[in-house]
């Protein structure tokens, strides 16, 4: 009897851990989507999920591991919401557009997140770490992801076959950057409507004939 309580116990706790970090996490998370992730403290995710500041610290050792781990749930959820569905579009401008477009949706959304991609960047540019290296990793898998849907563009002739891929990356990722700039911090209203103007009028010049 006593080998199968502390079976039991051995396959509970392991699952309650899981649990508790999860929830520390979750908490994280909505506190660094509003104040950023240098805004976290373990103080403050103790006080969010009603633990003690060494009960935060028993599942992550240091602020840095916890800053690392919320970076790859952002990451985890940014695959699941746009680019996993992408991936059901046919290959090409139309997988392009509905990467690009759900990222400038979710960029400027009142009710969404500011995009740690863009602001993790600002906050990180200059602070060497694991917490800008998982977020350097984590823009530079977006990128490729973005790149690779340009190459598949040109590849199924939907874009000239002299566009340059690297080029053509980075005007469409400085528009969104601009647009969370603008929408943001400034609060313009009308940077959606000049991005999409942009993008079209960028992709359509190097639409093949």
């Amino acid at each position: 009897m006593l080998e199968s309580r502390d079976l039991q116990r051995e396959l509970i706790e392991p699952k309650k851990g899981a649990l508790t970090k999860s929830s520390i996490i979750e908490a994280a998370l909505a506190i660094a989507s509003k104040s950023g992730l240098e805004g976290l403290t373990i103080g403050n995710i103790a006080e969010a999920v009603n633990m003690s500041k060494s009960g935060v610290f028993a599942h992550f050792g240091s602020r840095e591991e916890l800053q690392v781990a919320v970076v790859g749930e952002y990451y985890q959820r940014f695959q699941d919401l746009v680019f996993s569905p992408a991936l059901i579009k046919p290959k090409g401008l139309p997988r392009l557009n509905y990467m690009i477009q759900t990222w400038l949706k979710m960029s400027i959304g009142a009710d969404s997140s500011s995009c740690f991609f863009i602001a993790g960047a600002v906050e990180f540019d200059d602070q060497p770490g694991i917490v800008r290296d998982e977020l350097v990793r984590s823009v530079e898998d977006w990128r490729s992801a973005i790149r690779r849907a340009i190459y598949e563009s040109i590849e199924a002739g939907h874009l000239k076959k002299s566009v340059n891929a690297d080029a053509l990356l980075f005007q469409l990722y400085s528009i969104v950057l601009g647009v969370h700039h603008d929408s943001r911090f400034l609060e313009n209203p009308k940077c959606l409507a000049i991005a999409n103007r942009l993008i079209k009028e960028i992709l359509s010049s190097n639409q093949a004939i």
